[in-house]
């Protein structure tokens, strides 16, 4: 069933959702919803929404540099199978550290931009540029503790073009064509939202430092969010907010923010939530 975005107005409701014809229901959920907002946080949703915008511009400025290194990736091990072979140790290739270089940029990126707002926003001081550069390194630096995340998946998605092939010349041409633009929007968009809550969680403990702060779920109610995160939107409210450094229940996962990346990948990926505060 649909929800209306946050920043939606009827007409738009009802023509993004004109494939659902049960209109008493939709005018319904349209009202229920809107009175939702109107009533629990009407006064973060420009701030939300503006950064949300902000966001989308990051994410498809870093998704495009992604897929090139993915592309890089698989020419190169297209490249090496044409000379070597199939059976020939191509998996030793996969570092994915050009990867790692640019989203070291995009999280920079995030979150000076995020620490900067929010200290804005609620009465902080915003932390310099290289203070929040060092921090950033030690967020992304904590994905990779225990090894590059993103070679198994590399290595994983070779073997299936590997294994699908019907002779050396069509695999090594899948590989050279092979569509990275889908994996690299995931990516971006889950990274840059991890160091986007990262960021946003580091300035709002500045903050705390000063008053109490409270936090509640705010989700994207659109027929893309998950059944668990319209939940927690429904449920942890701005009255229903909890202490900061409590964390959410979500399906089960208990997560400091969106994007938490203690939850599980179903949690995660592809994740547009929010947090709002009362301070």
């Amino acid at each position: 069933m649909c929800y209306p975005n946050f920043y939606e107005d009827y007409d738009s409701f009802i023509s993004r959702c004109h494939h659902e014809l049960d209109y008493p229901t939709l005018n319904k959920n349209f009202r229920q919803r809107r009175s939702l907002y109107l009533k629990e946080g009407l006064g973060d949703i420009p701030f939300l929404l503006n950064t949300e915008r902000q966001m989308q511009k990051y994410i498809e400025e870093y998704a495009l540099e992604v897929e090139m290194q993915l592309d890089e990736t698989y020419n190169d091990v297209a490249l090496f199978l044409a000379l070597n072979g199939i059976d020939s140790g191509w998996d030793l290739l996969i570092n994915n550290n050009g990867l790692k270089e640019v989203l070291q940029d995009g999280y920079v990126d995030v979150g000076i931009y995020t620490d900067d707002r929010y200290s804005r926003k609620y009465g902080g001081e915003s932390s310099d540029n290289l203070t929040m550069t060092f921090f950033m390194f030690s967020v992304l630096l904590s994905r990779f503790n225990v090894g590059n995340p993103f070679v198994k998946a590399t290595i994983d998605q070779v073997n299936t073009v590997i294994r699908n092939g019907t002779s050396d010349e069509d695999i090594f041409n899948k590989l050279k064509n092979h569509n990275n633009r889908p994996r690299a929007r995931v990516i971006s968009t889950t990274e840059l939202g991890f160091a986007q809550g990262s960021a946003e969680l580091y300035a709002m403990r500045k903050i705390a430092e000063q008053k109490p702060v409270a936090k509640y779920w705010v989700g994207v109610l659109d027929d893309r969010i998950r059944d668990s995160h319209f939940e927690a939107t429904s449920f942890y409210t701005r009255s229903n907010a909890i202490p900061l450094e409590d964390s959410f229940n979500v399906n089960g996962s208990l997560m400091k923010h969106p994007h938490d990346f203690s939850a599980p990948a179903k949690e995660l990926v592809n994740c547009r939530c929010y947090l709002g505060y009362v301070l």
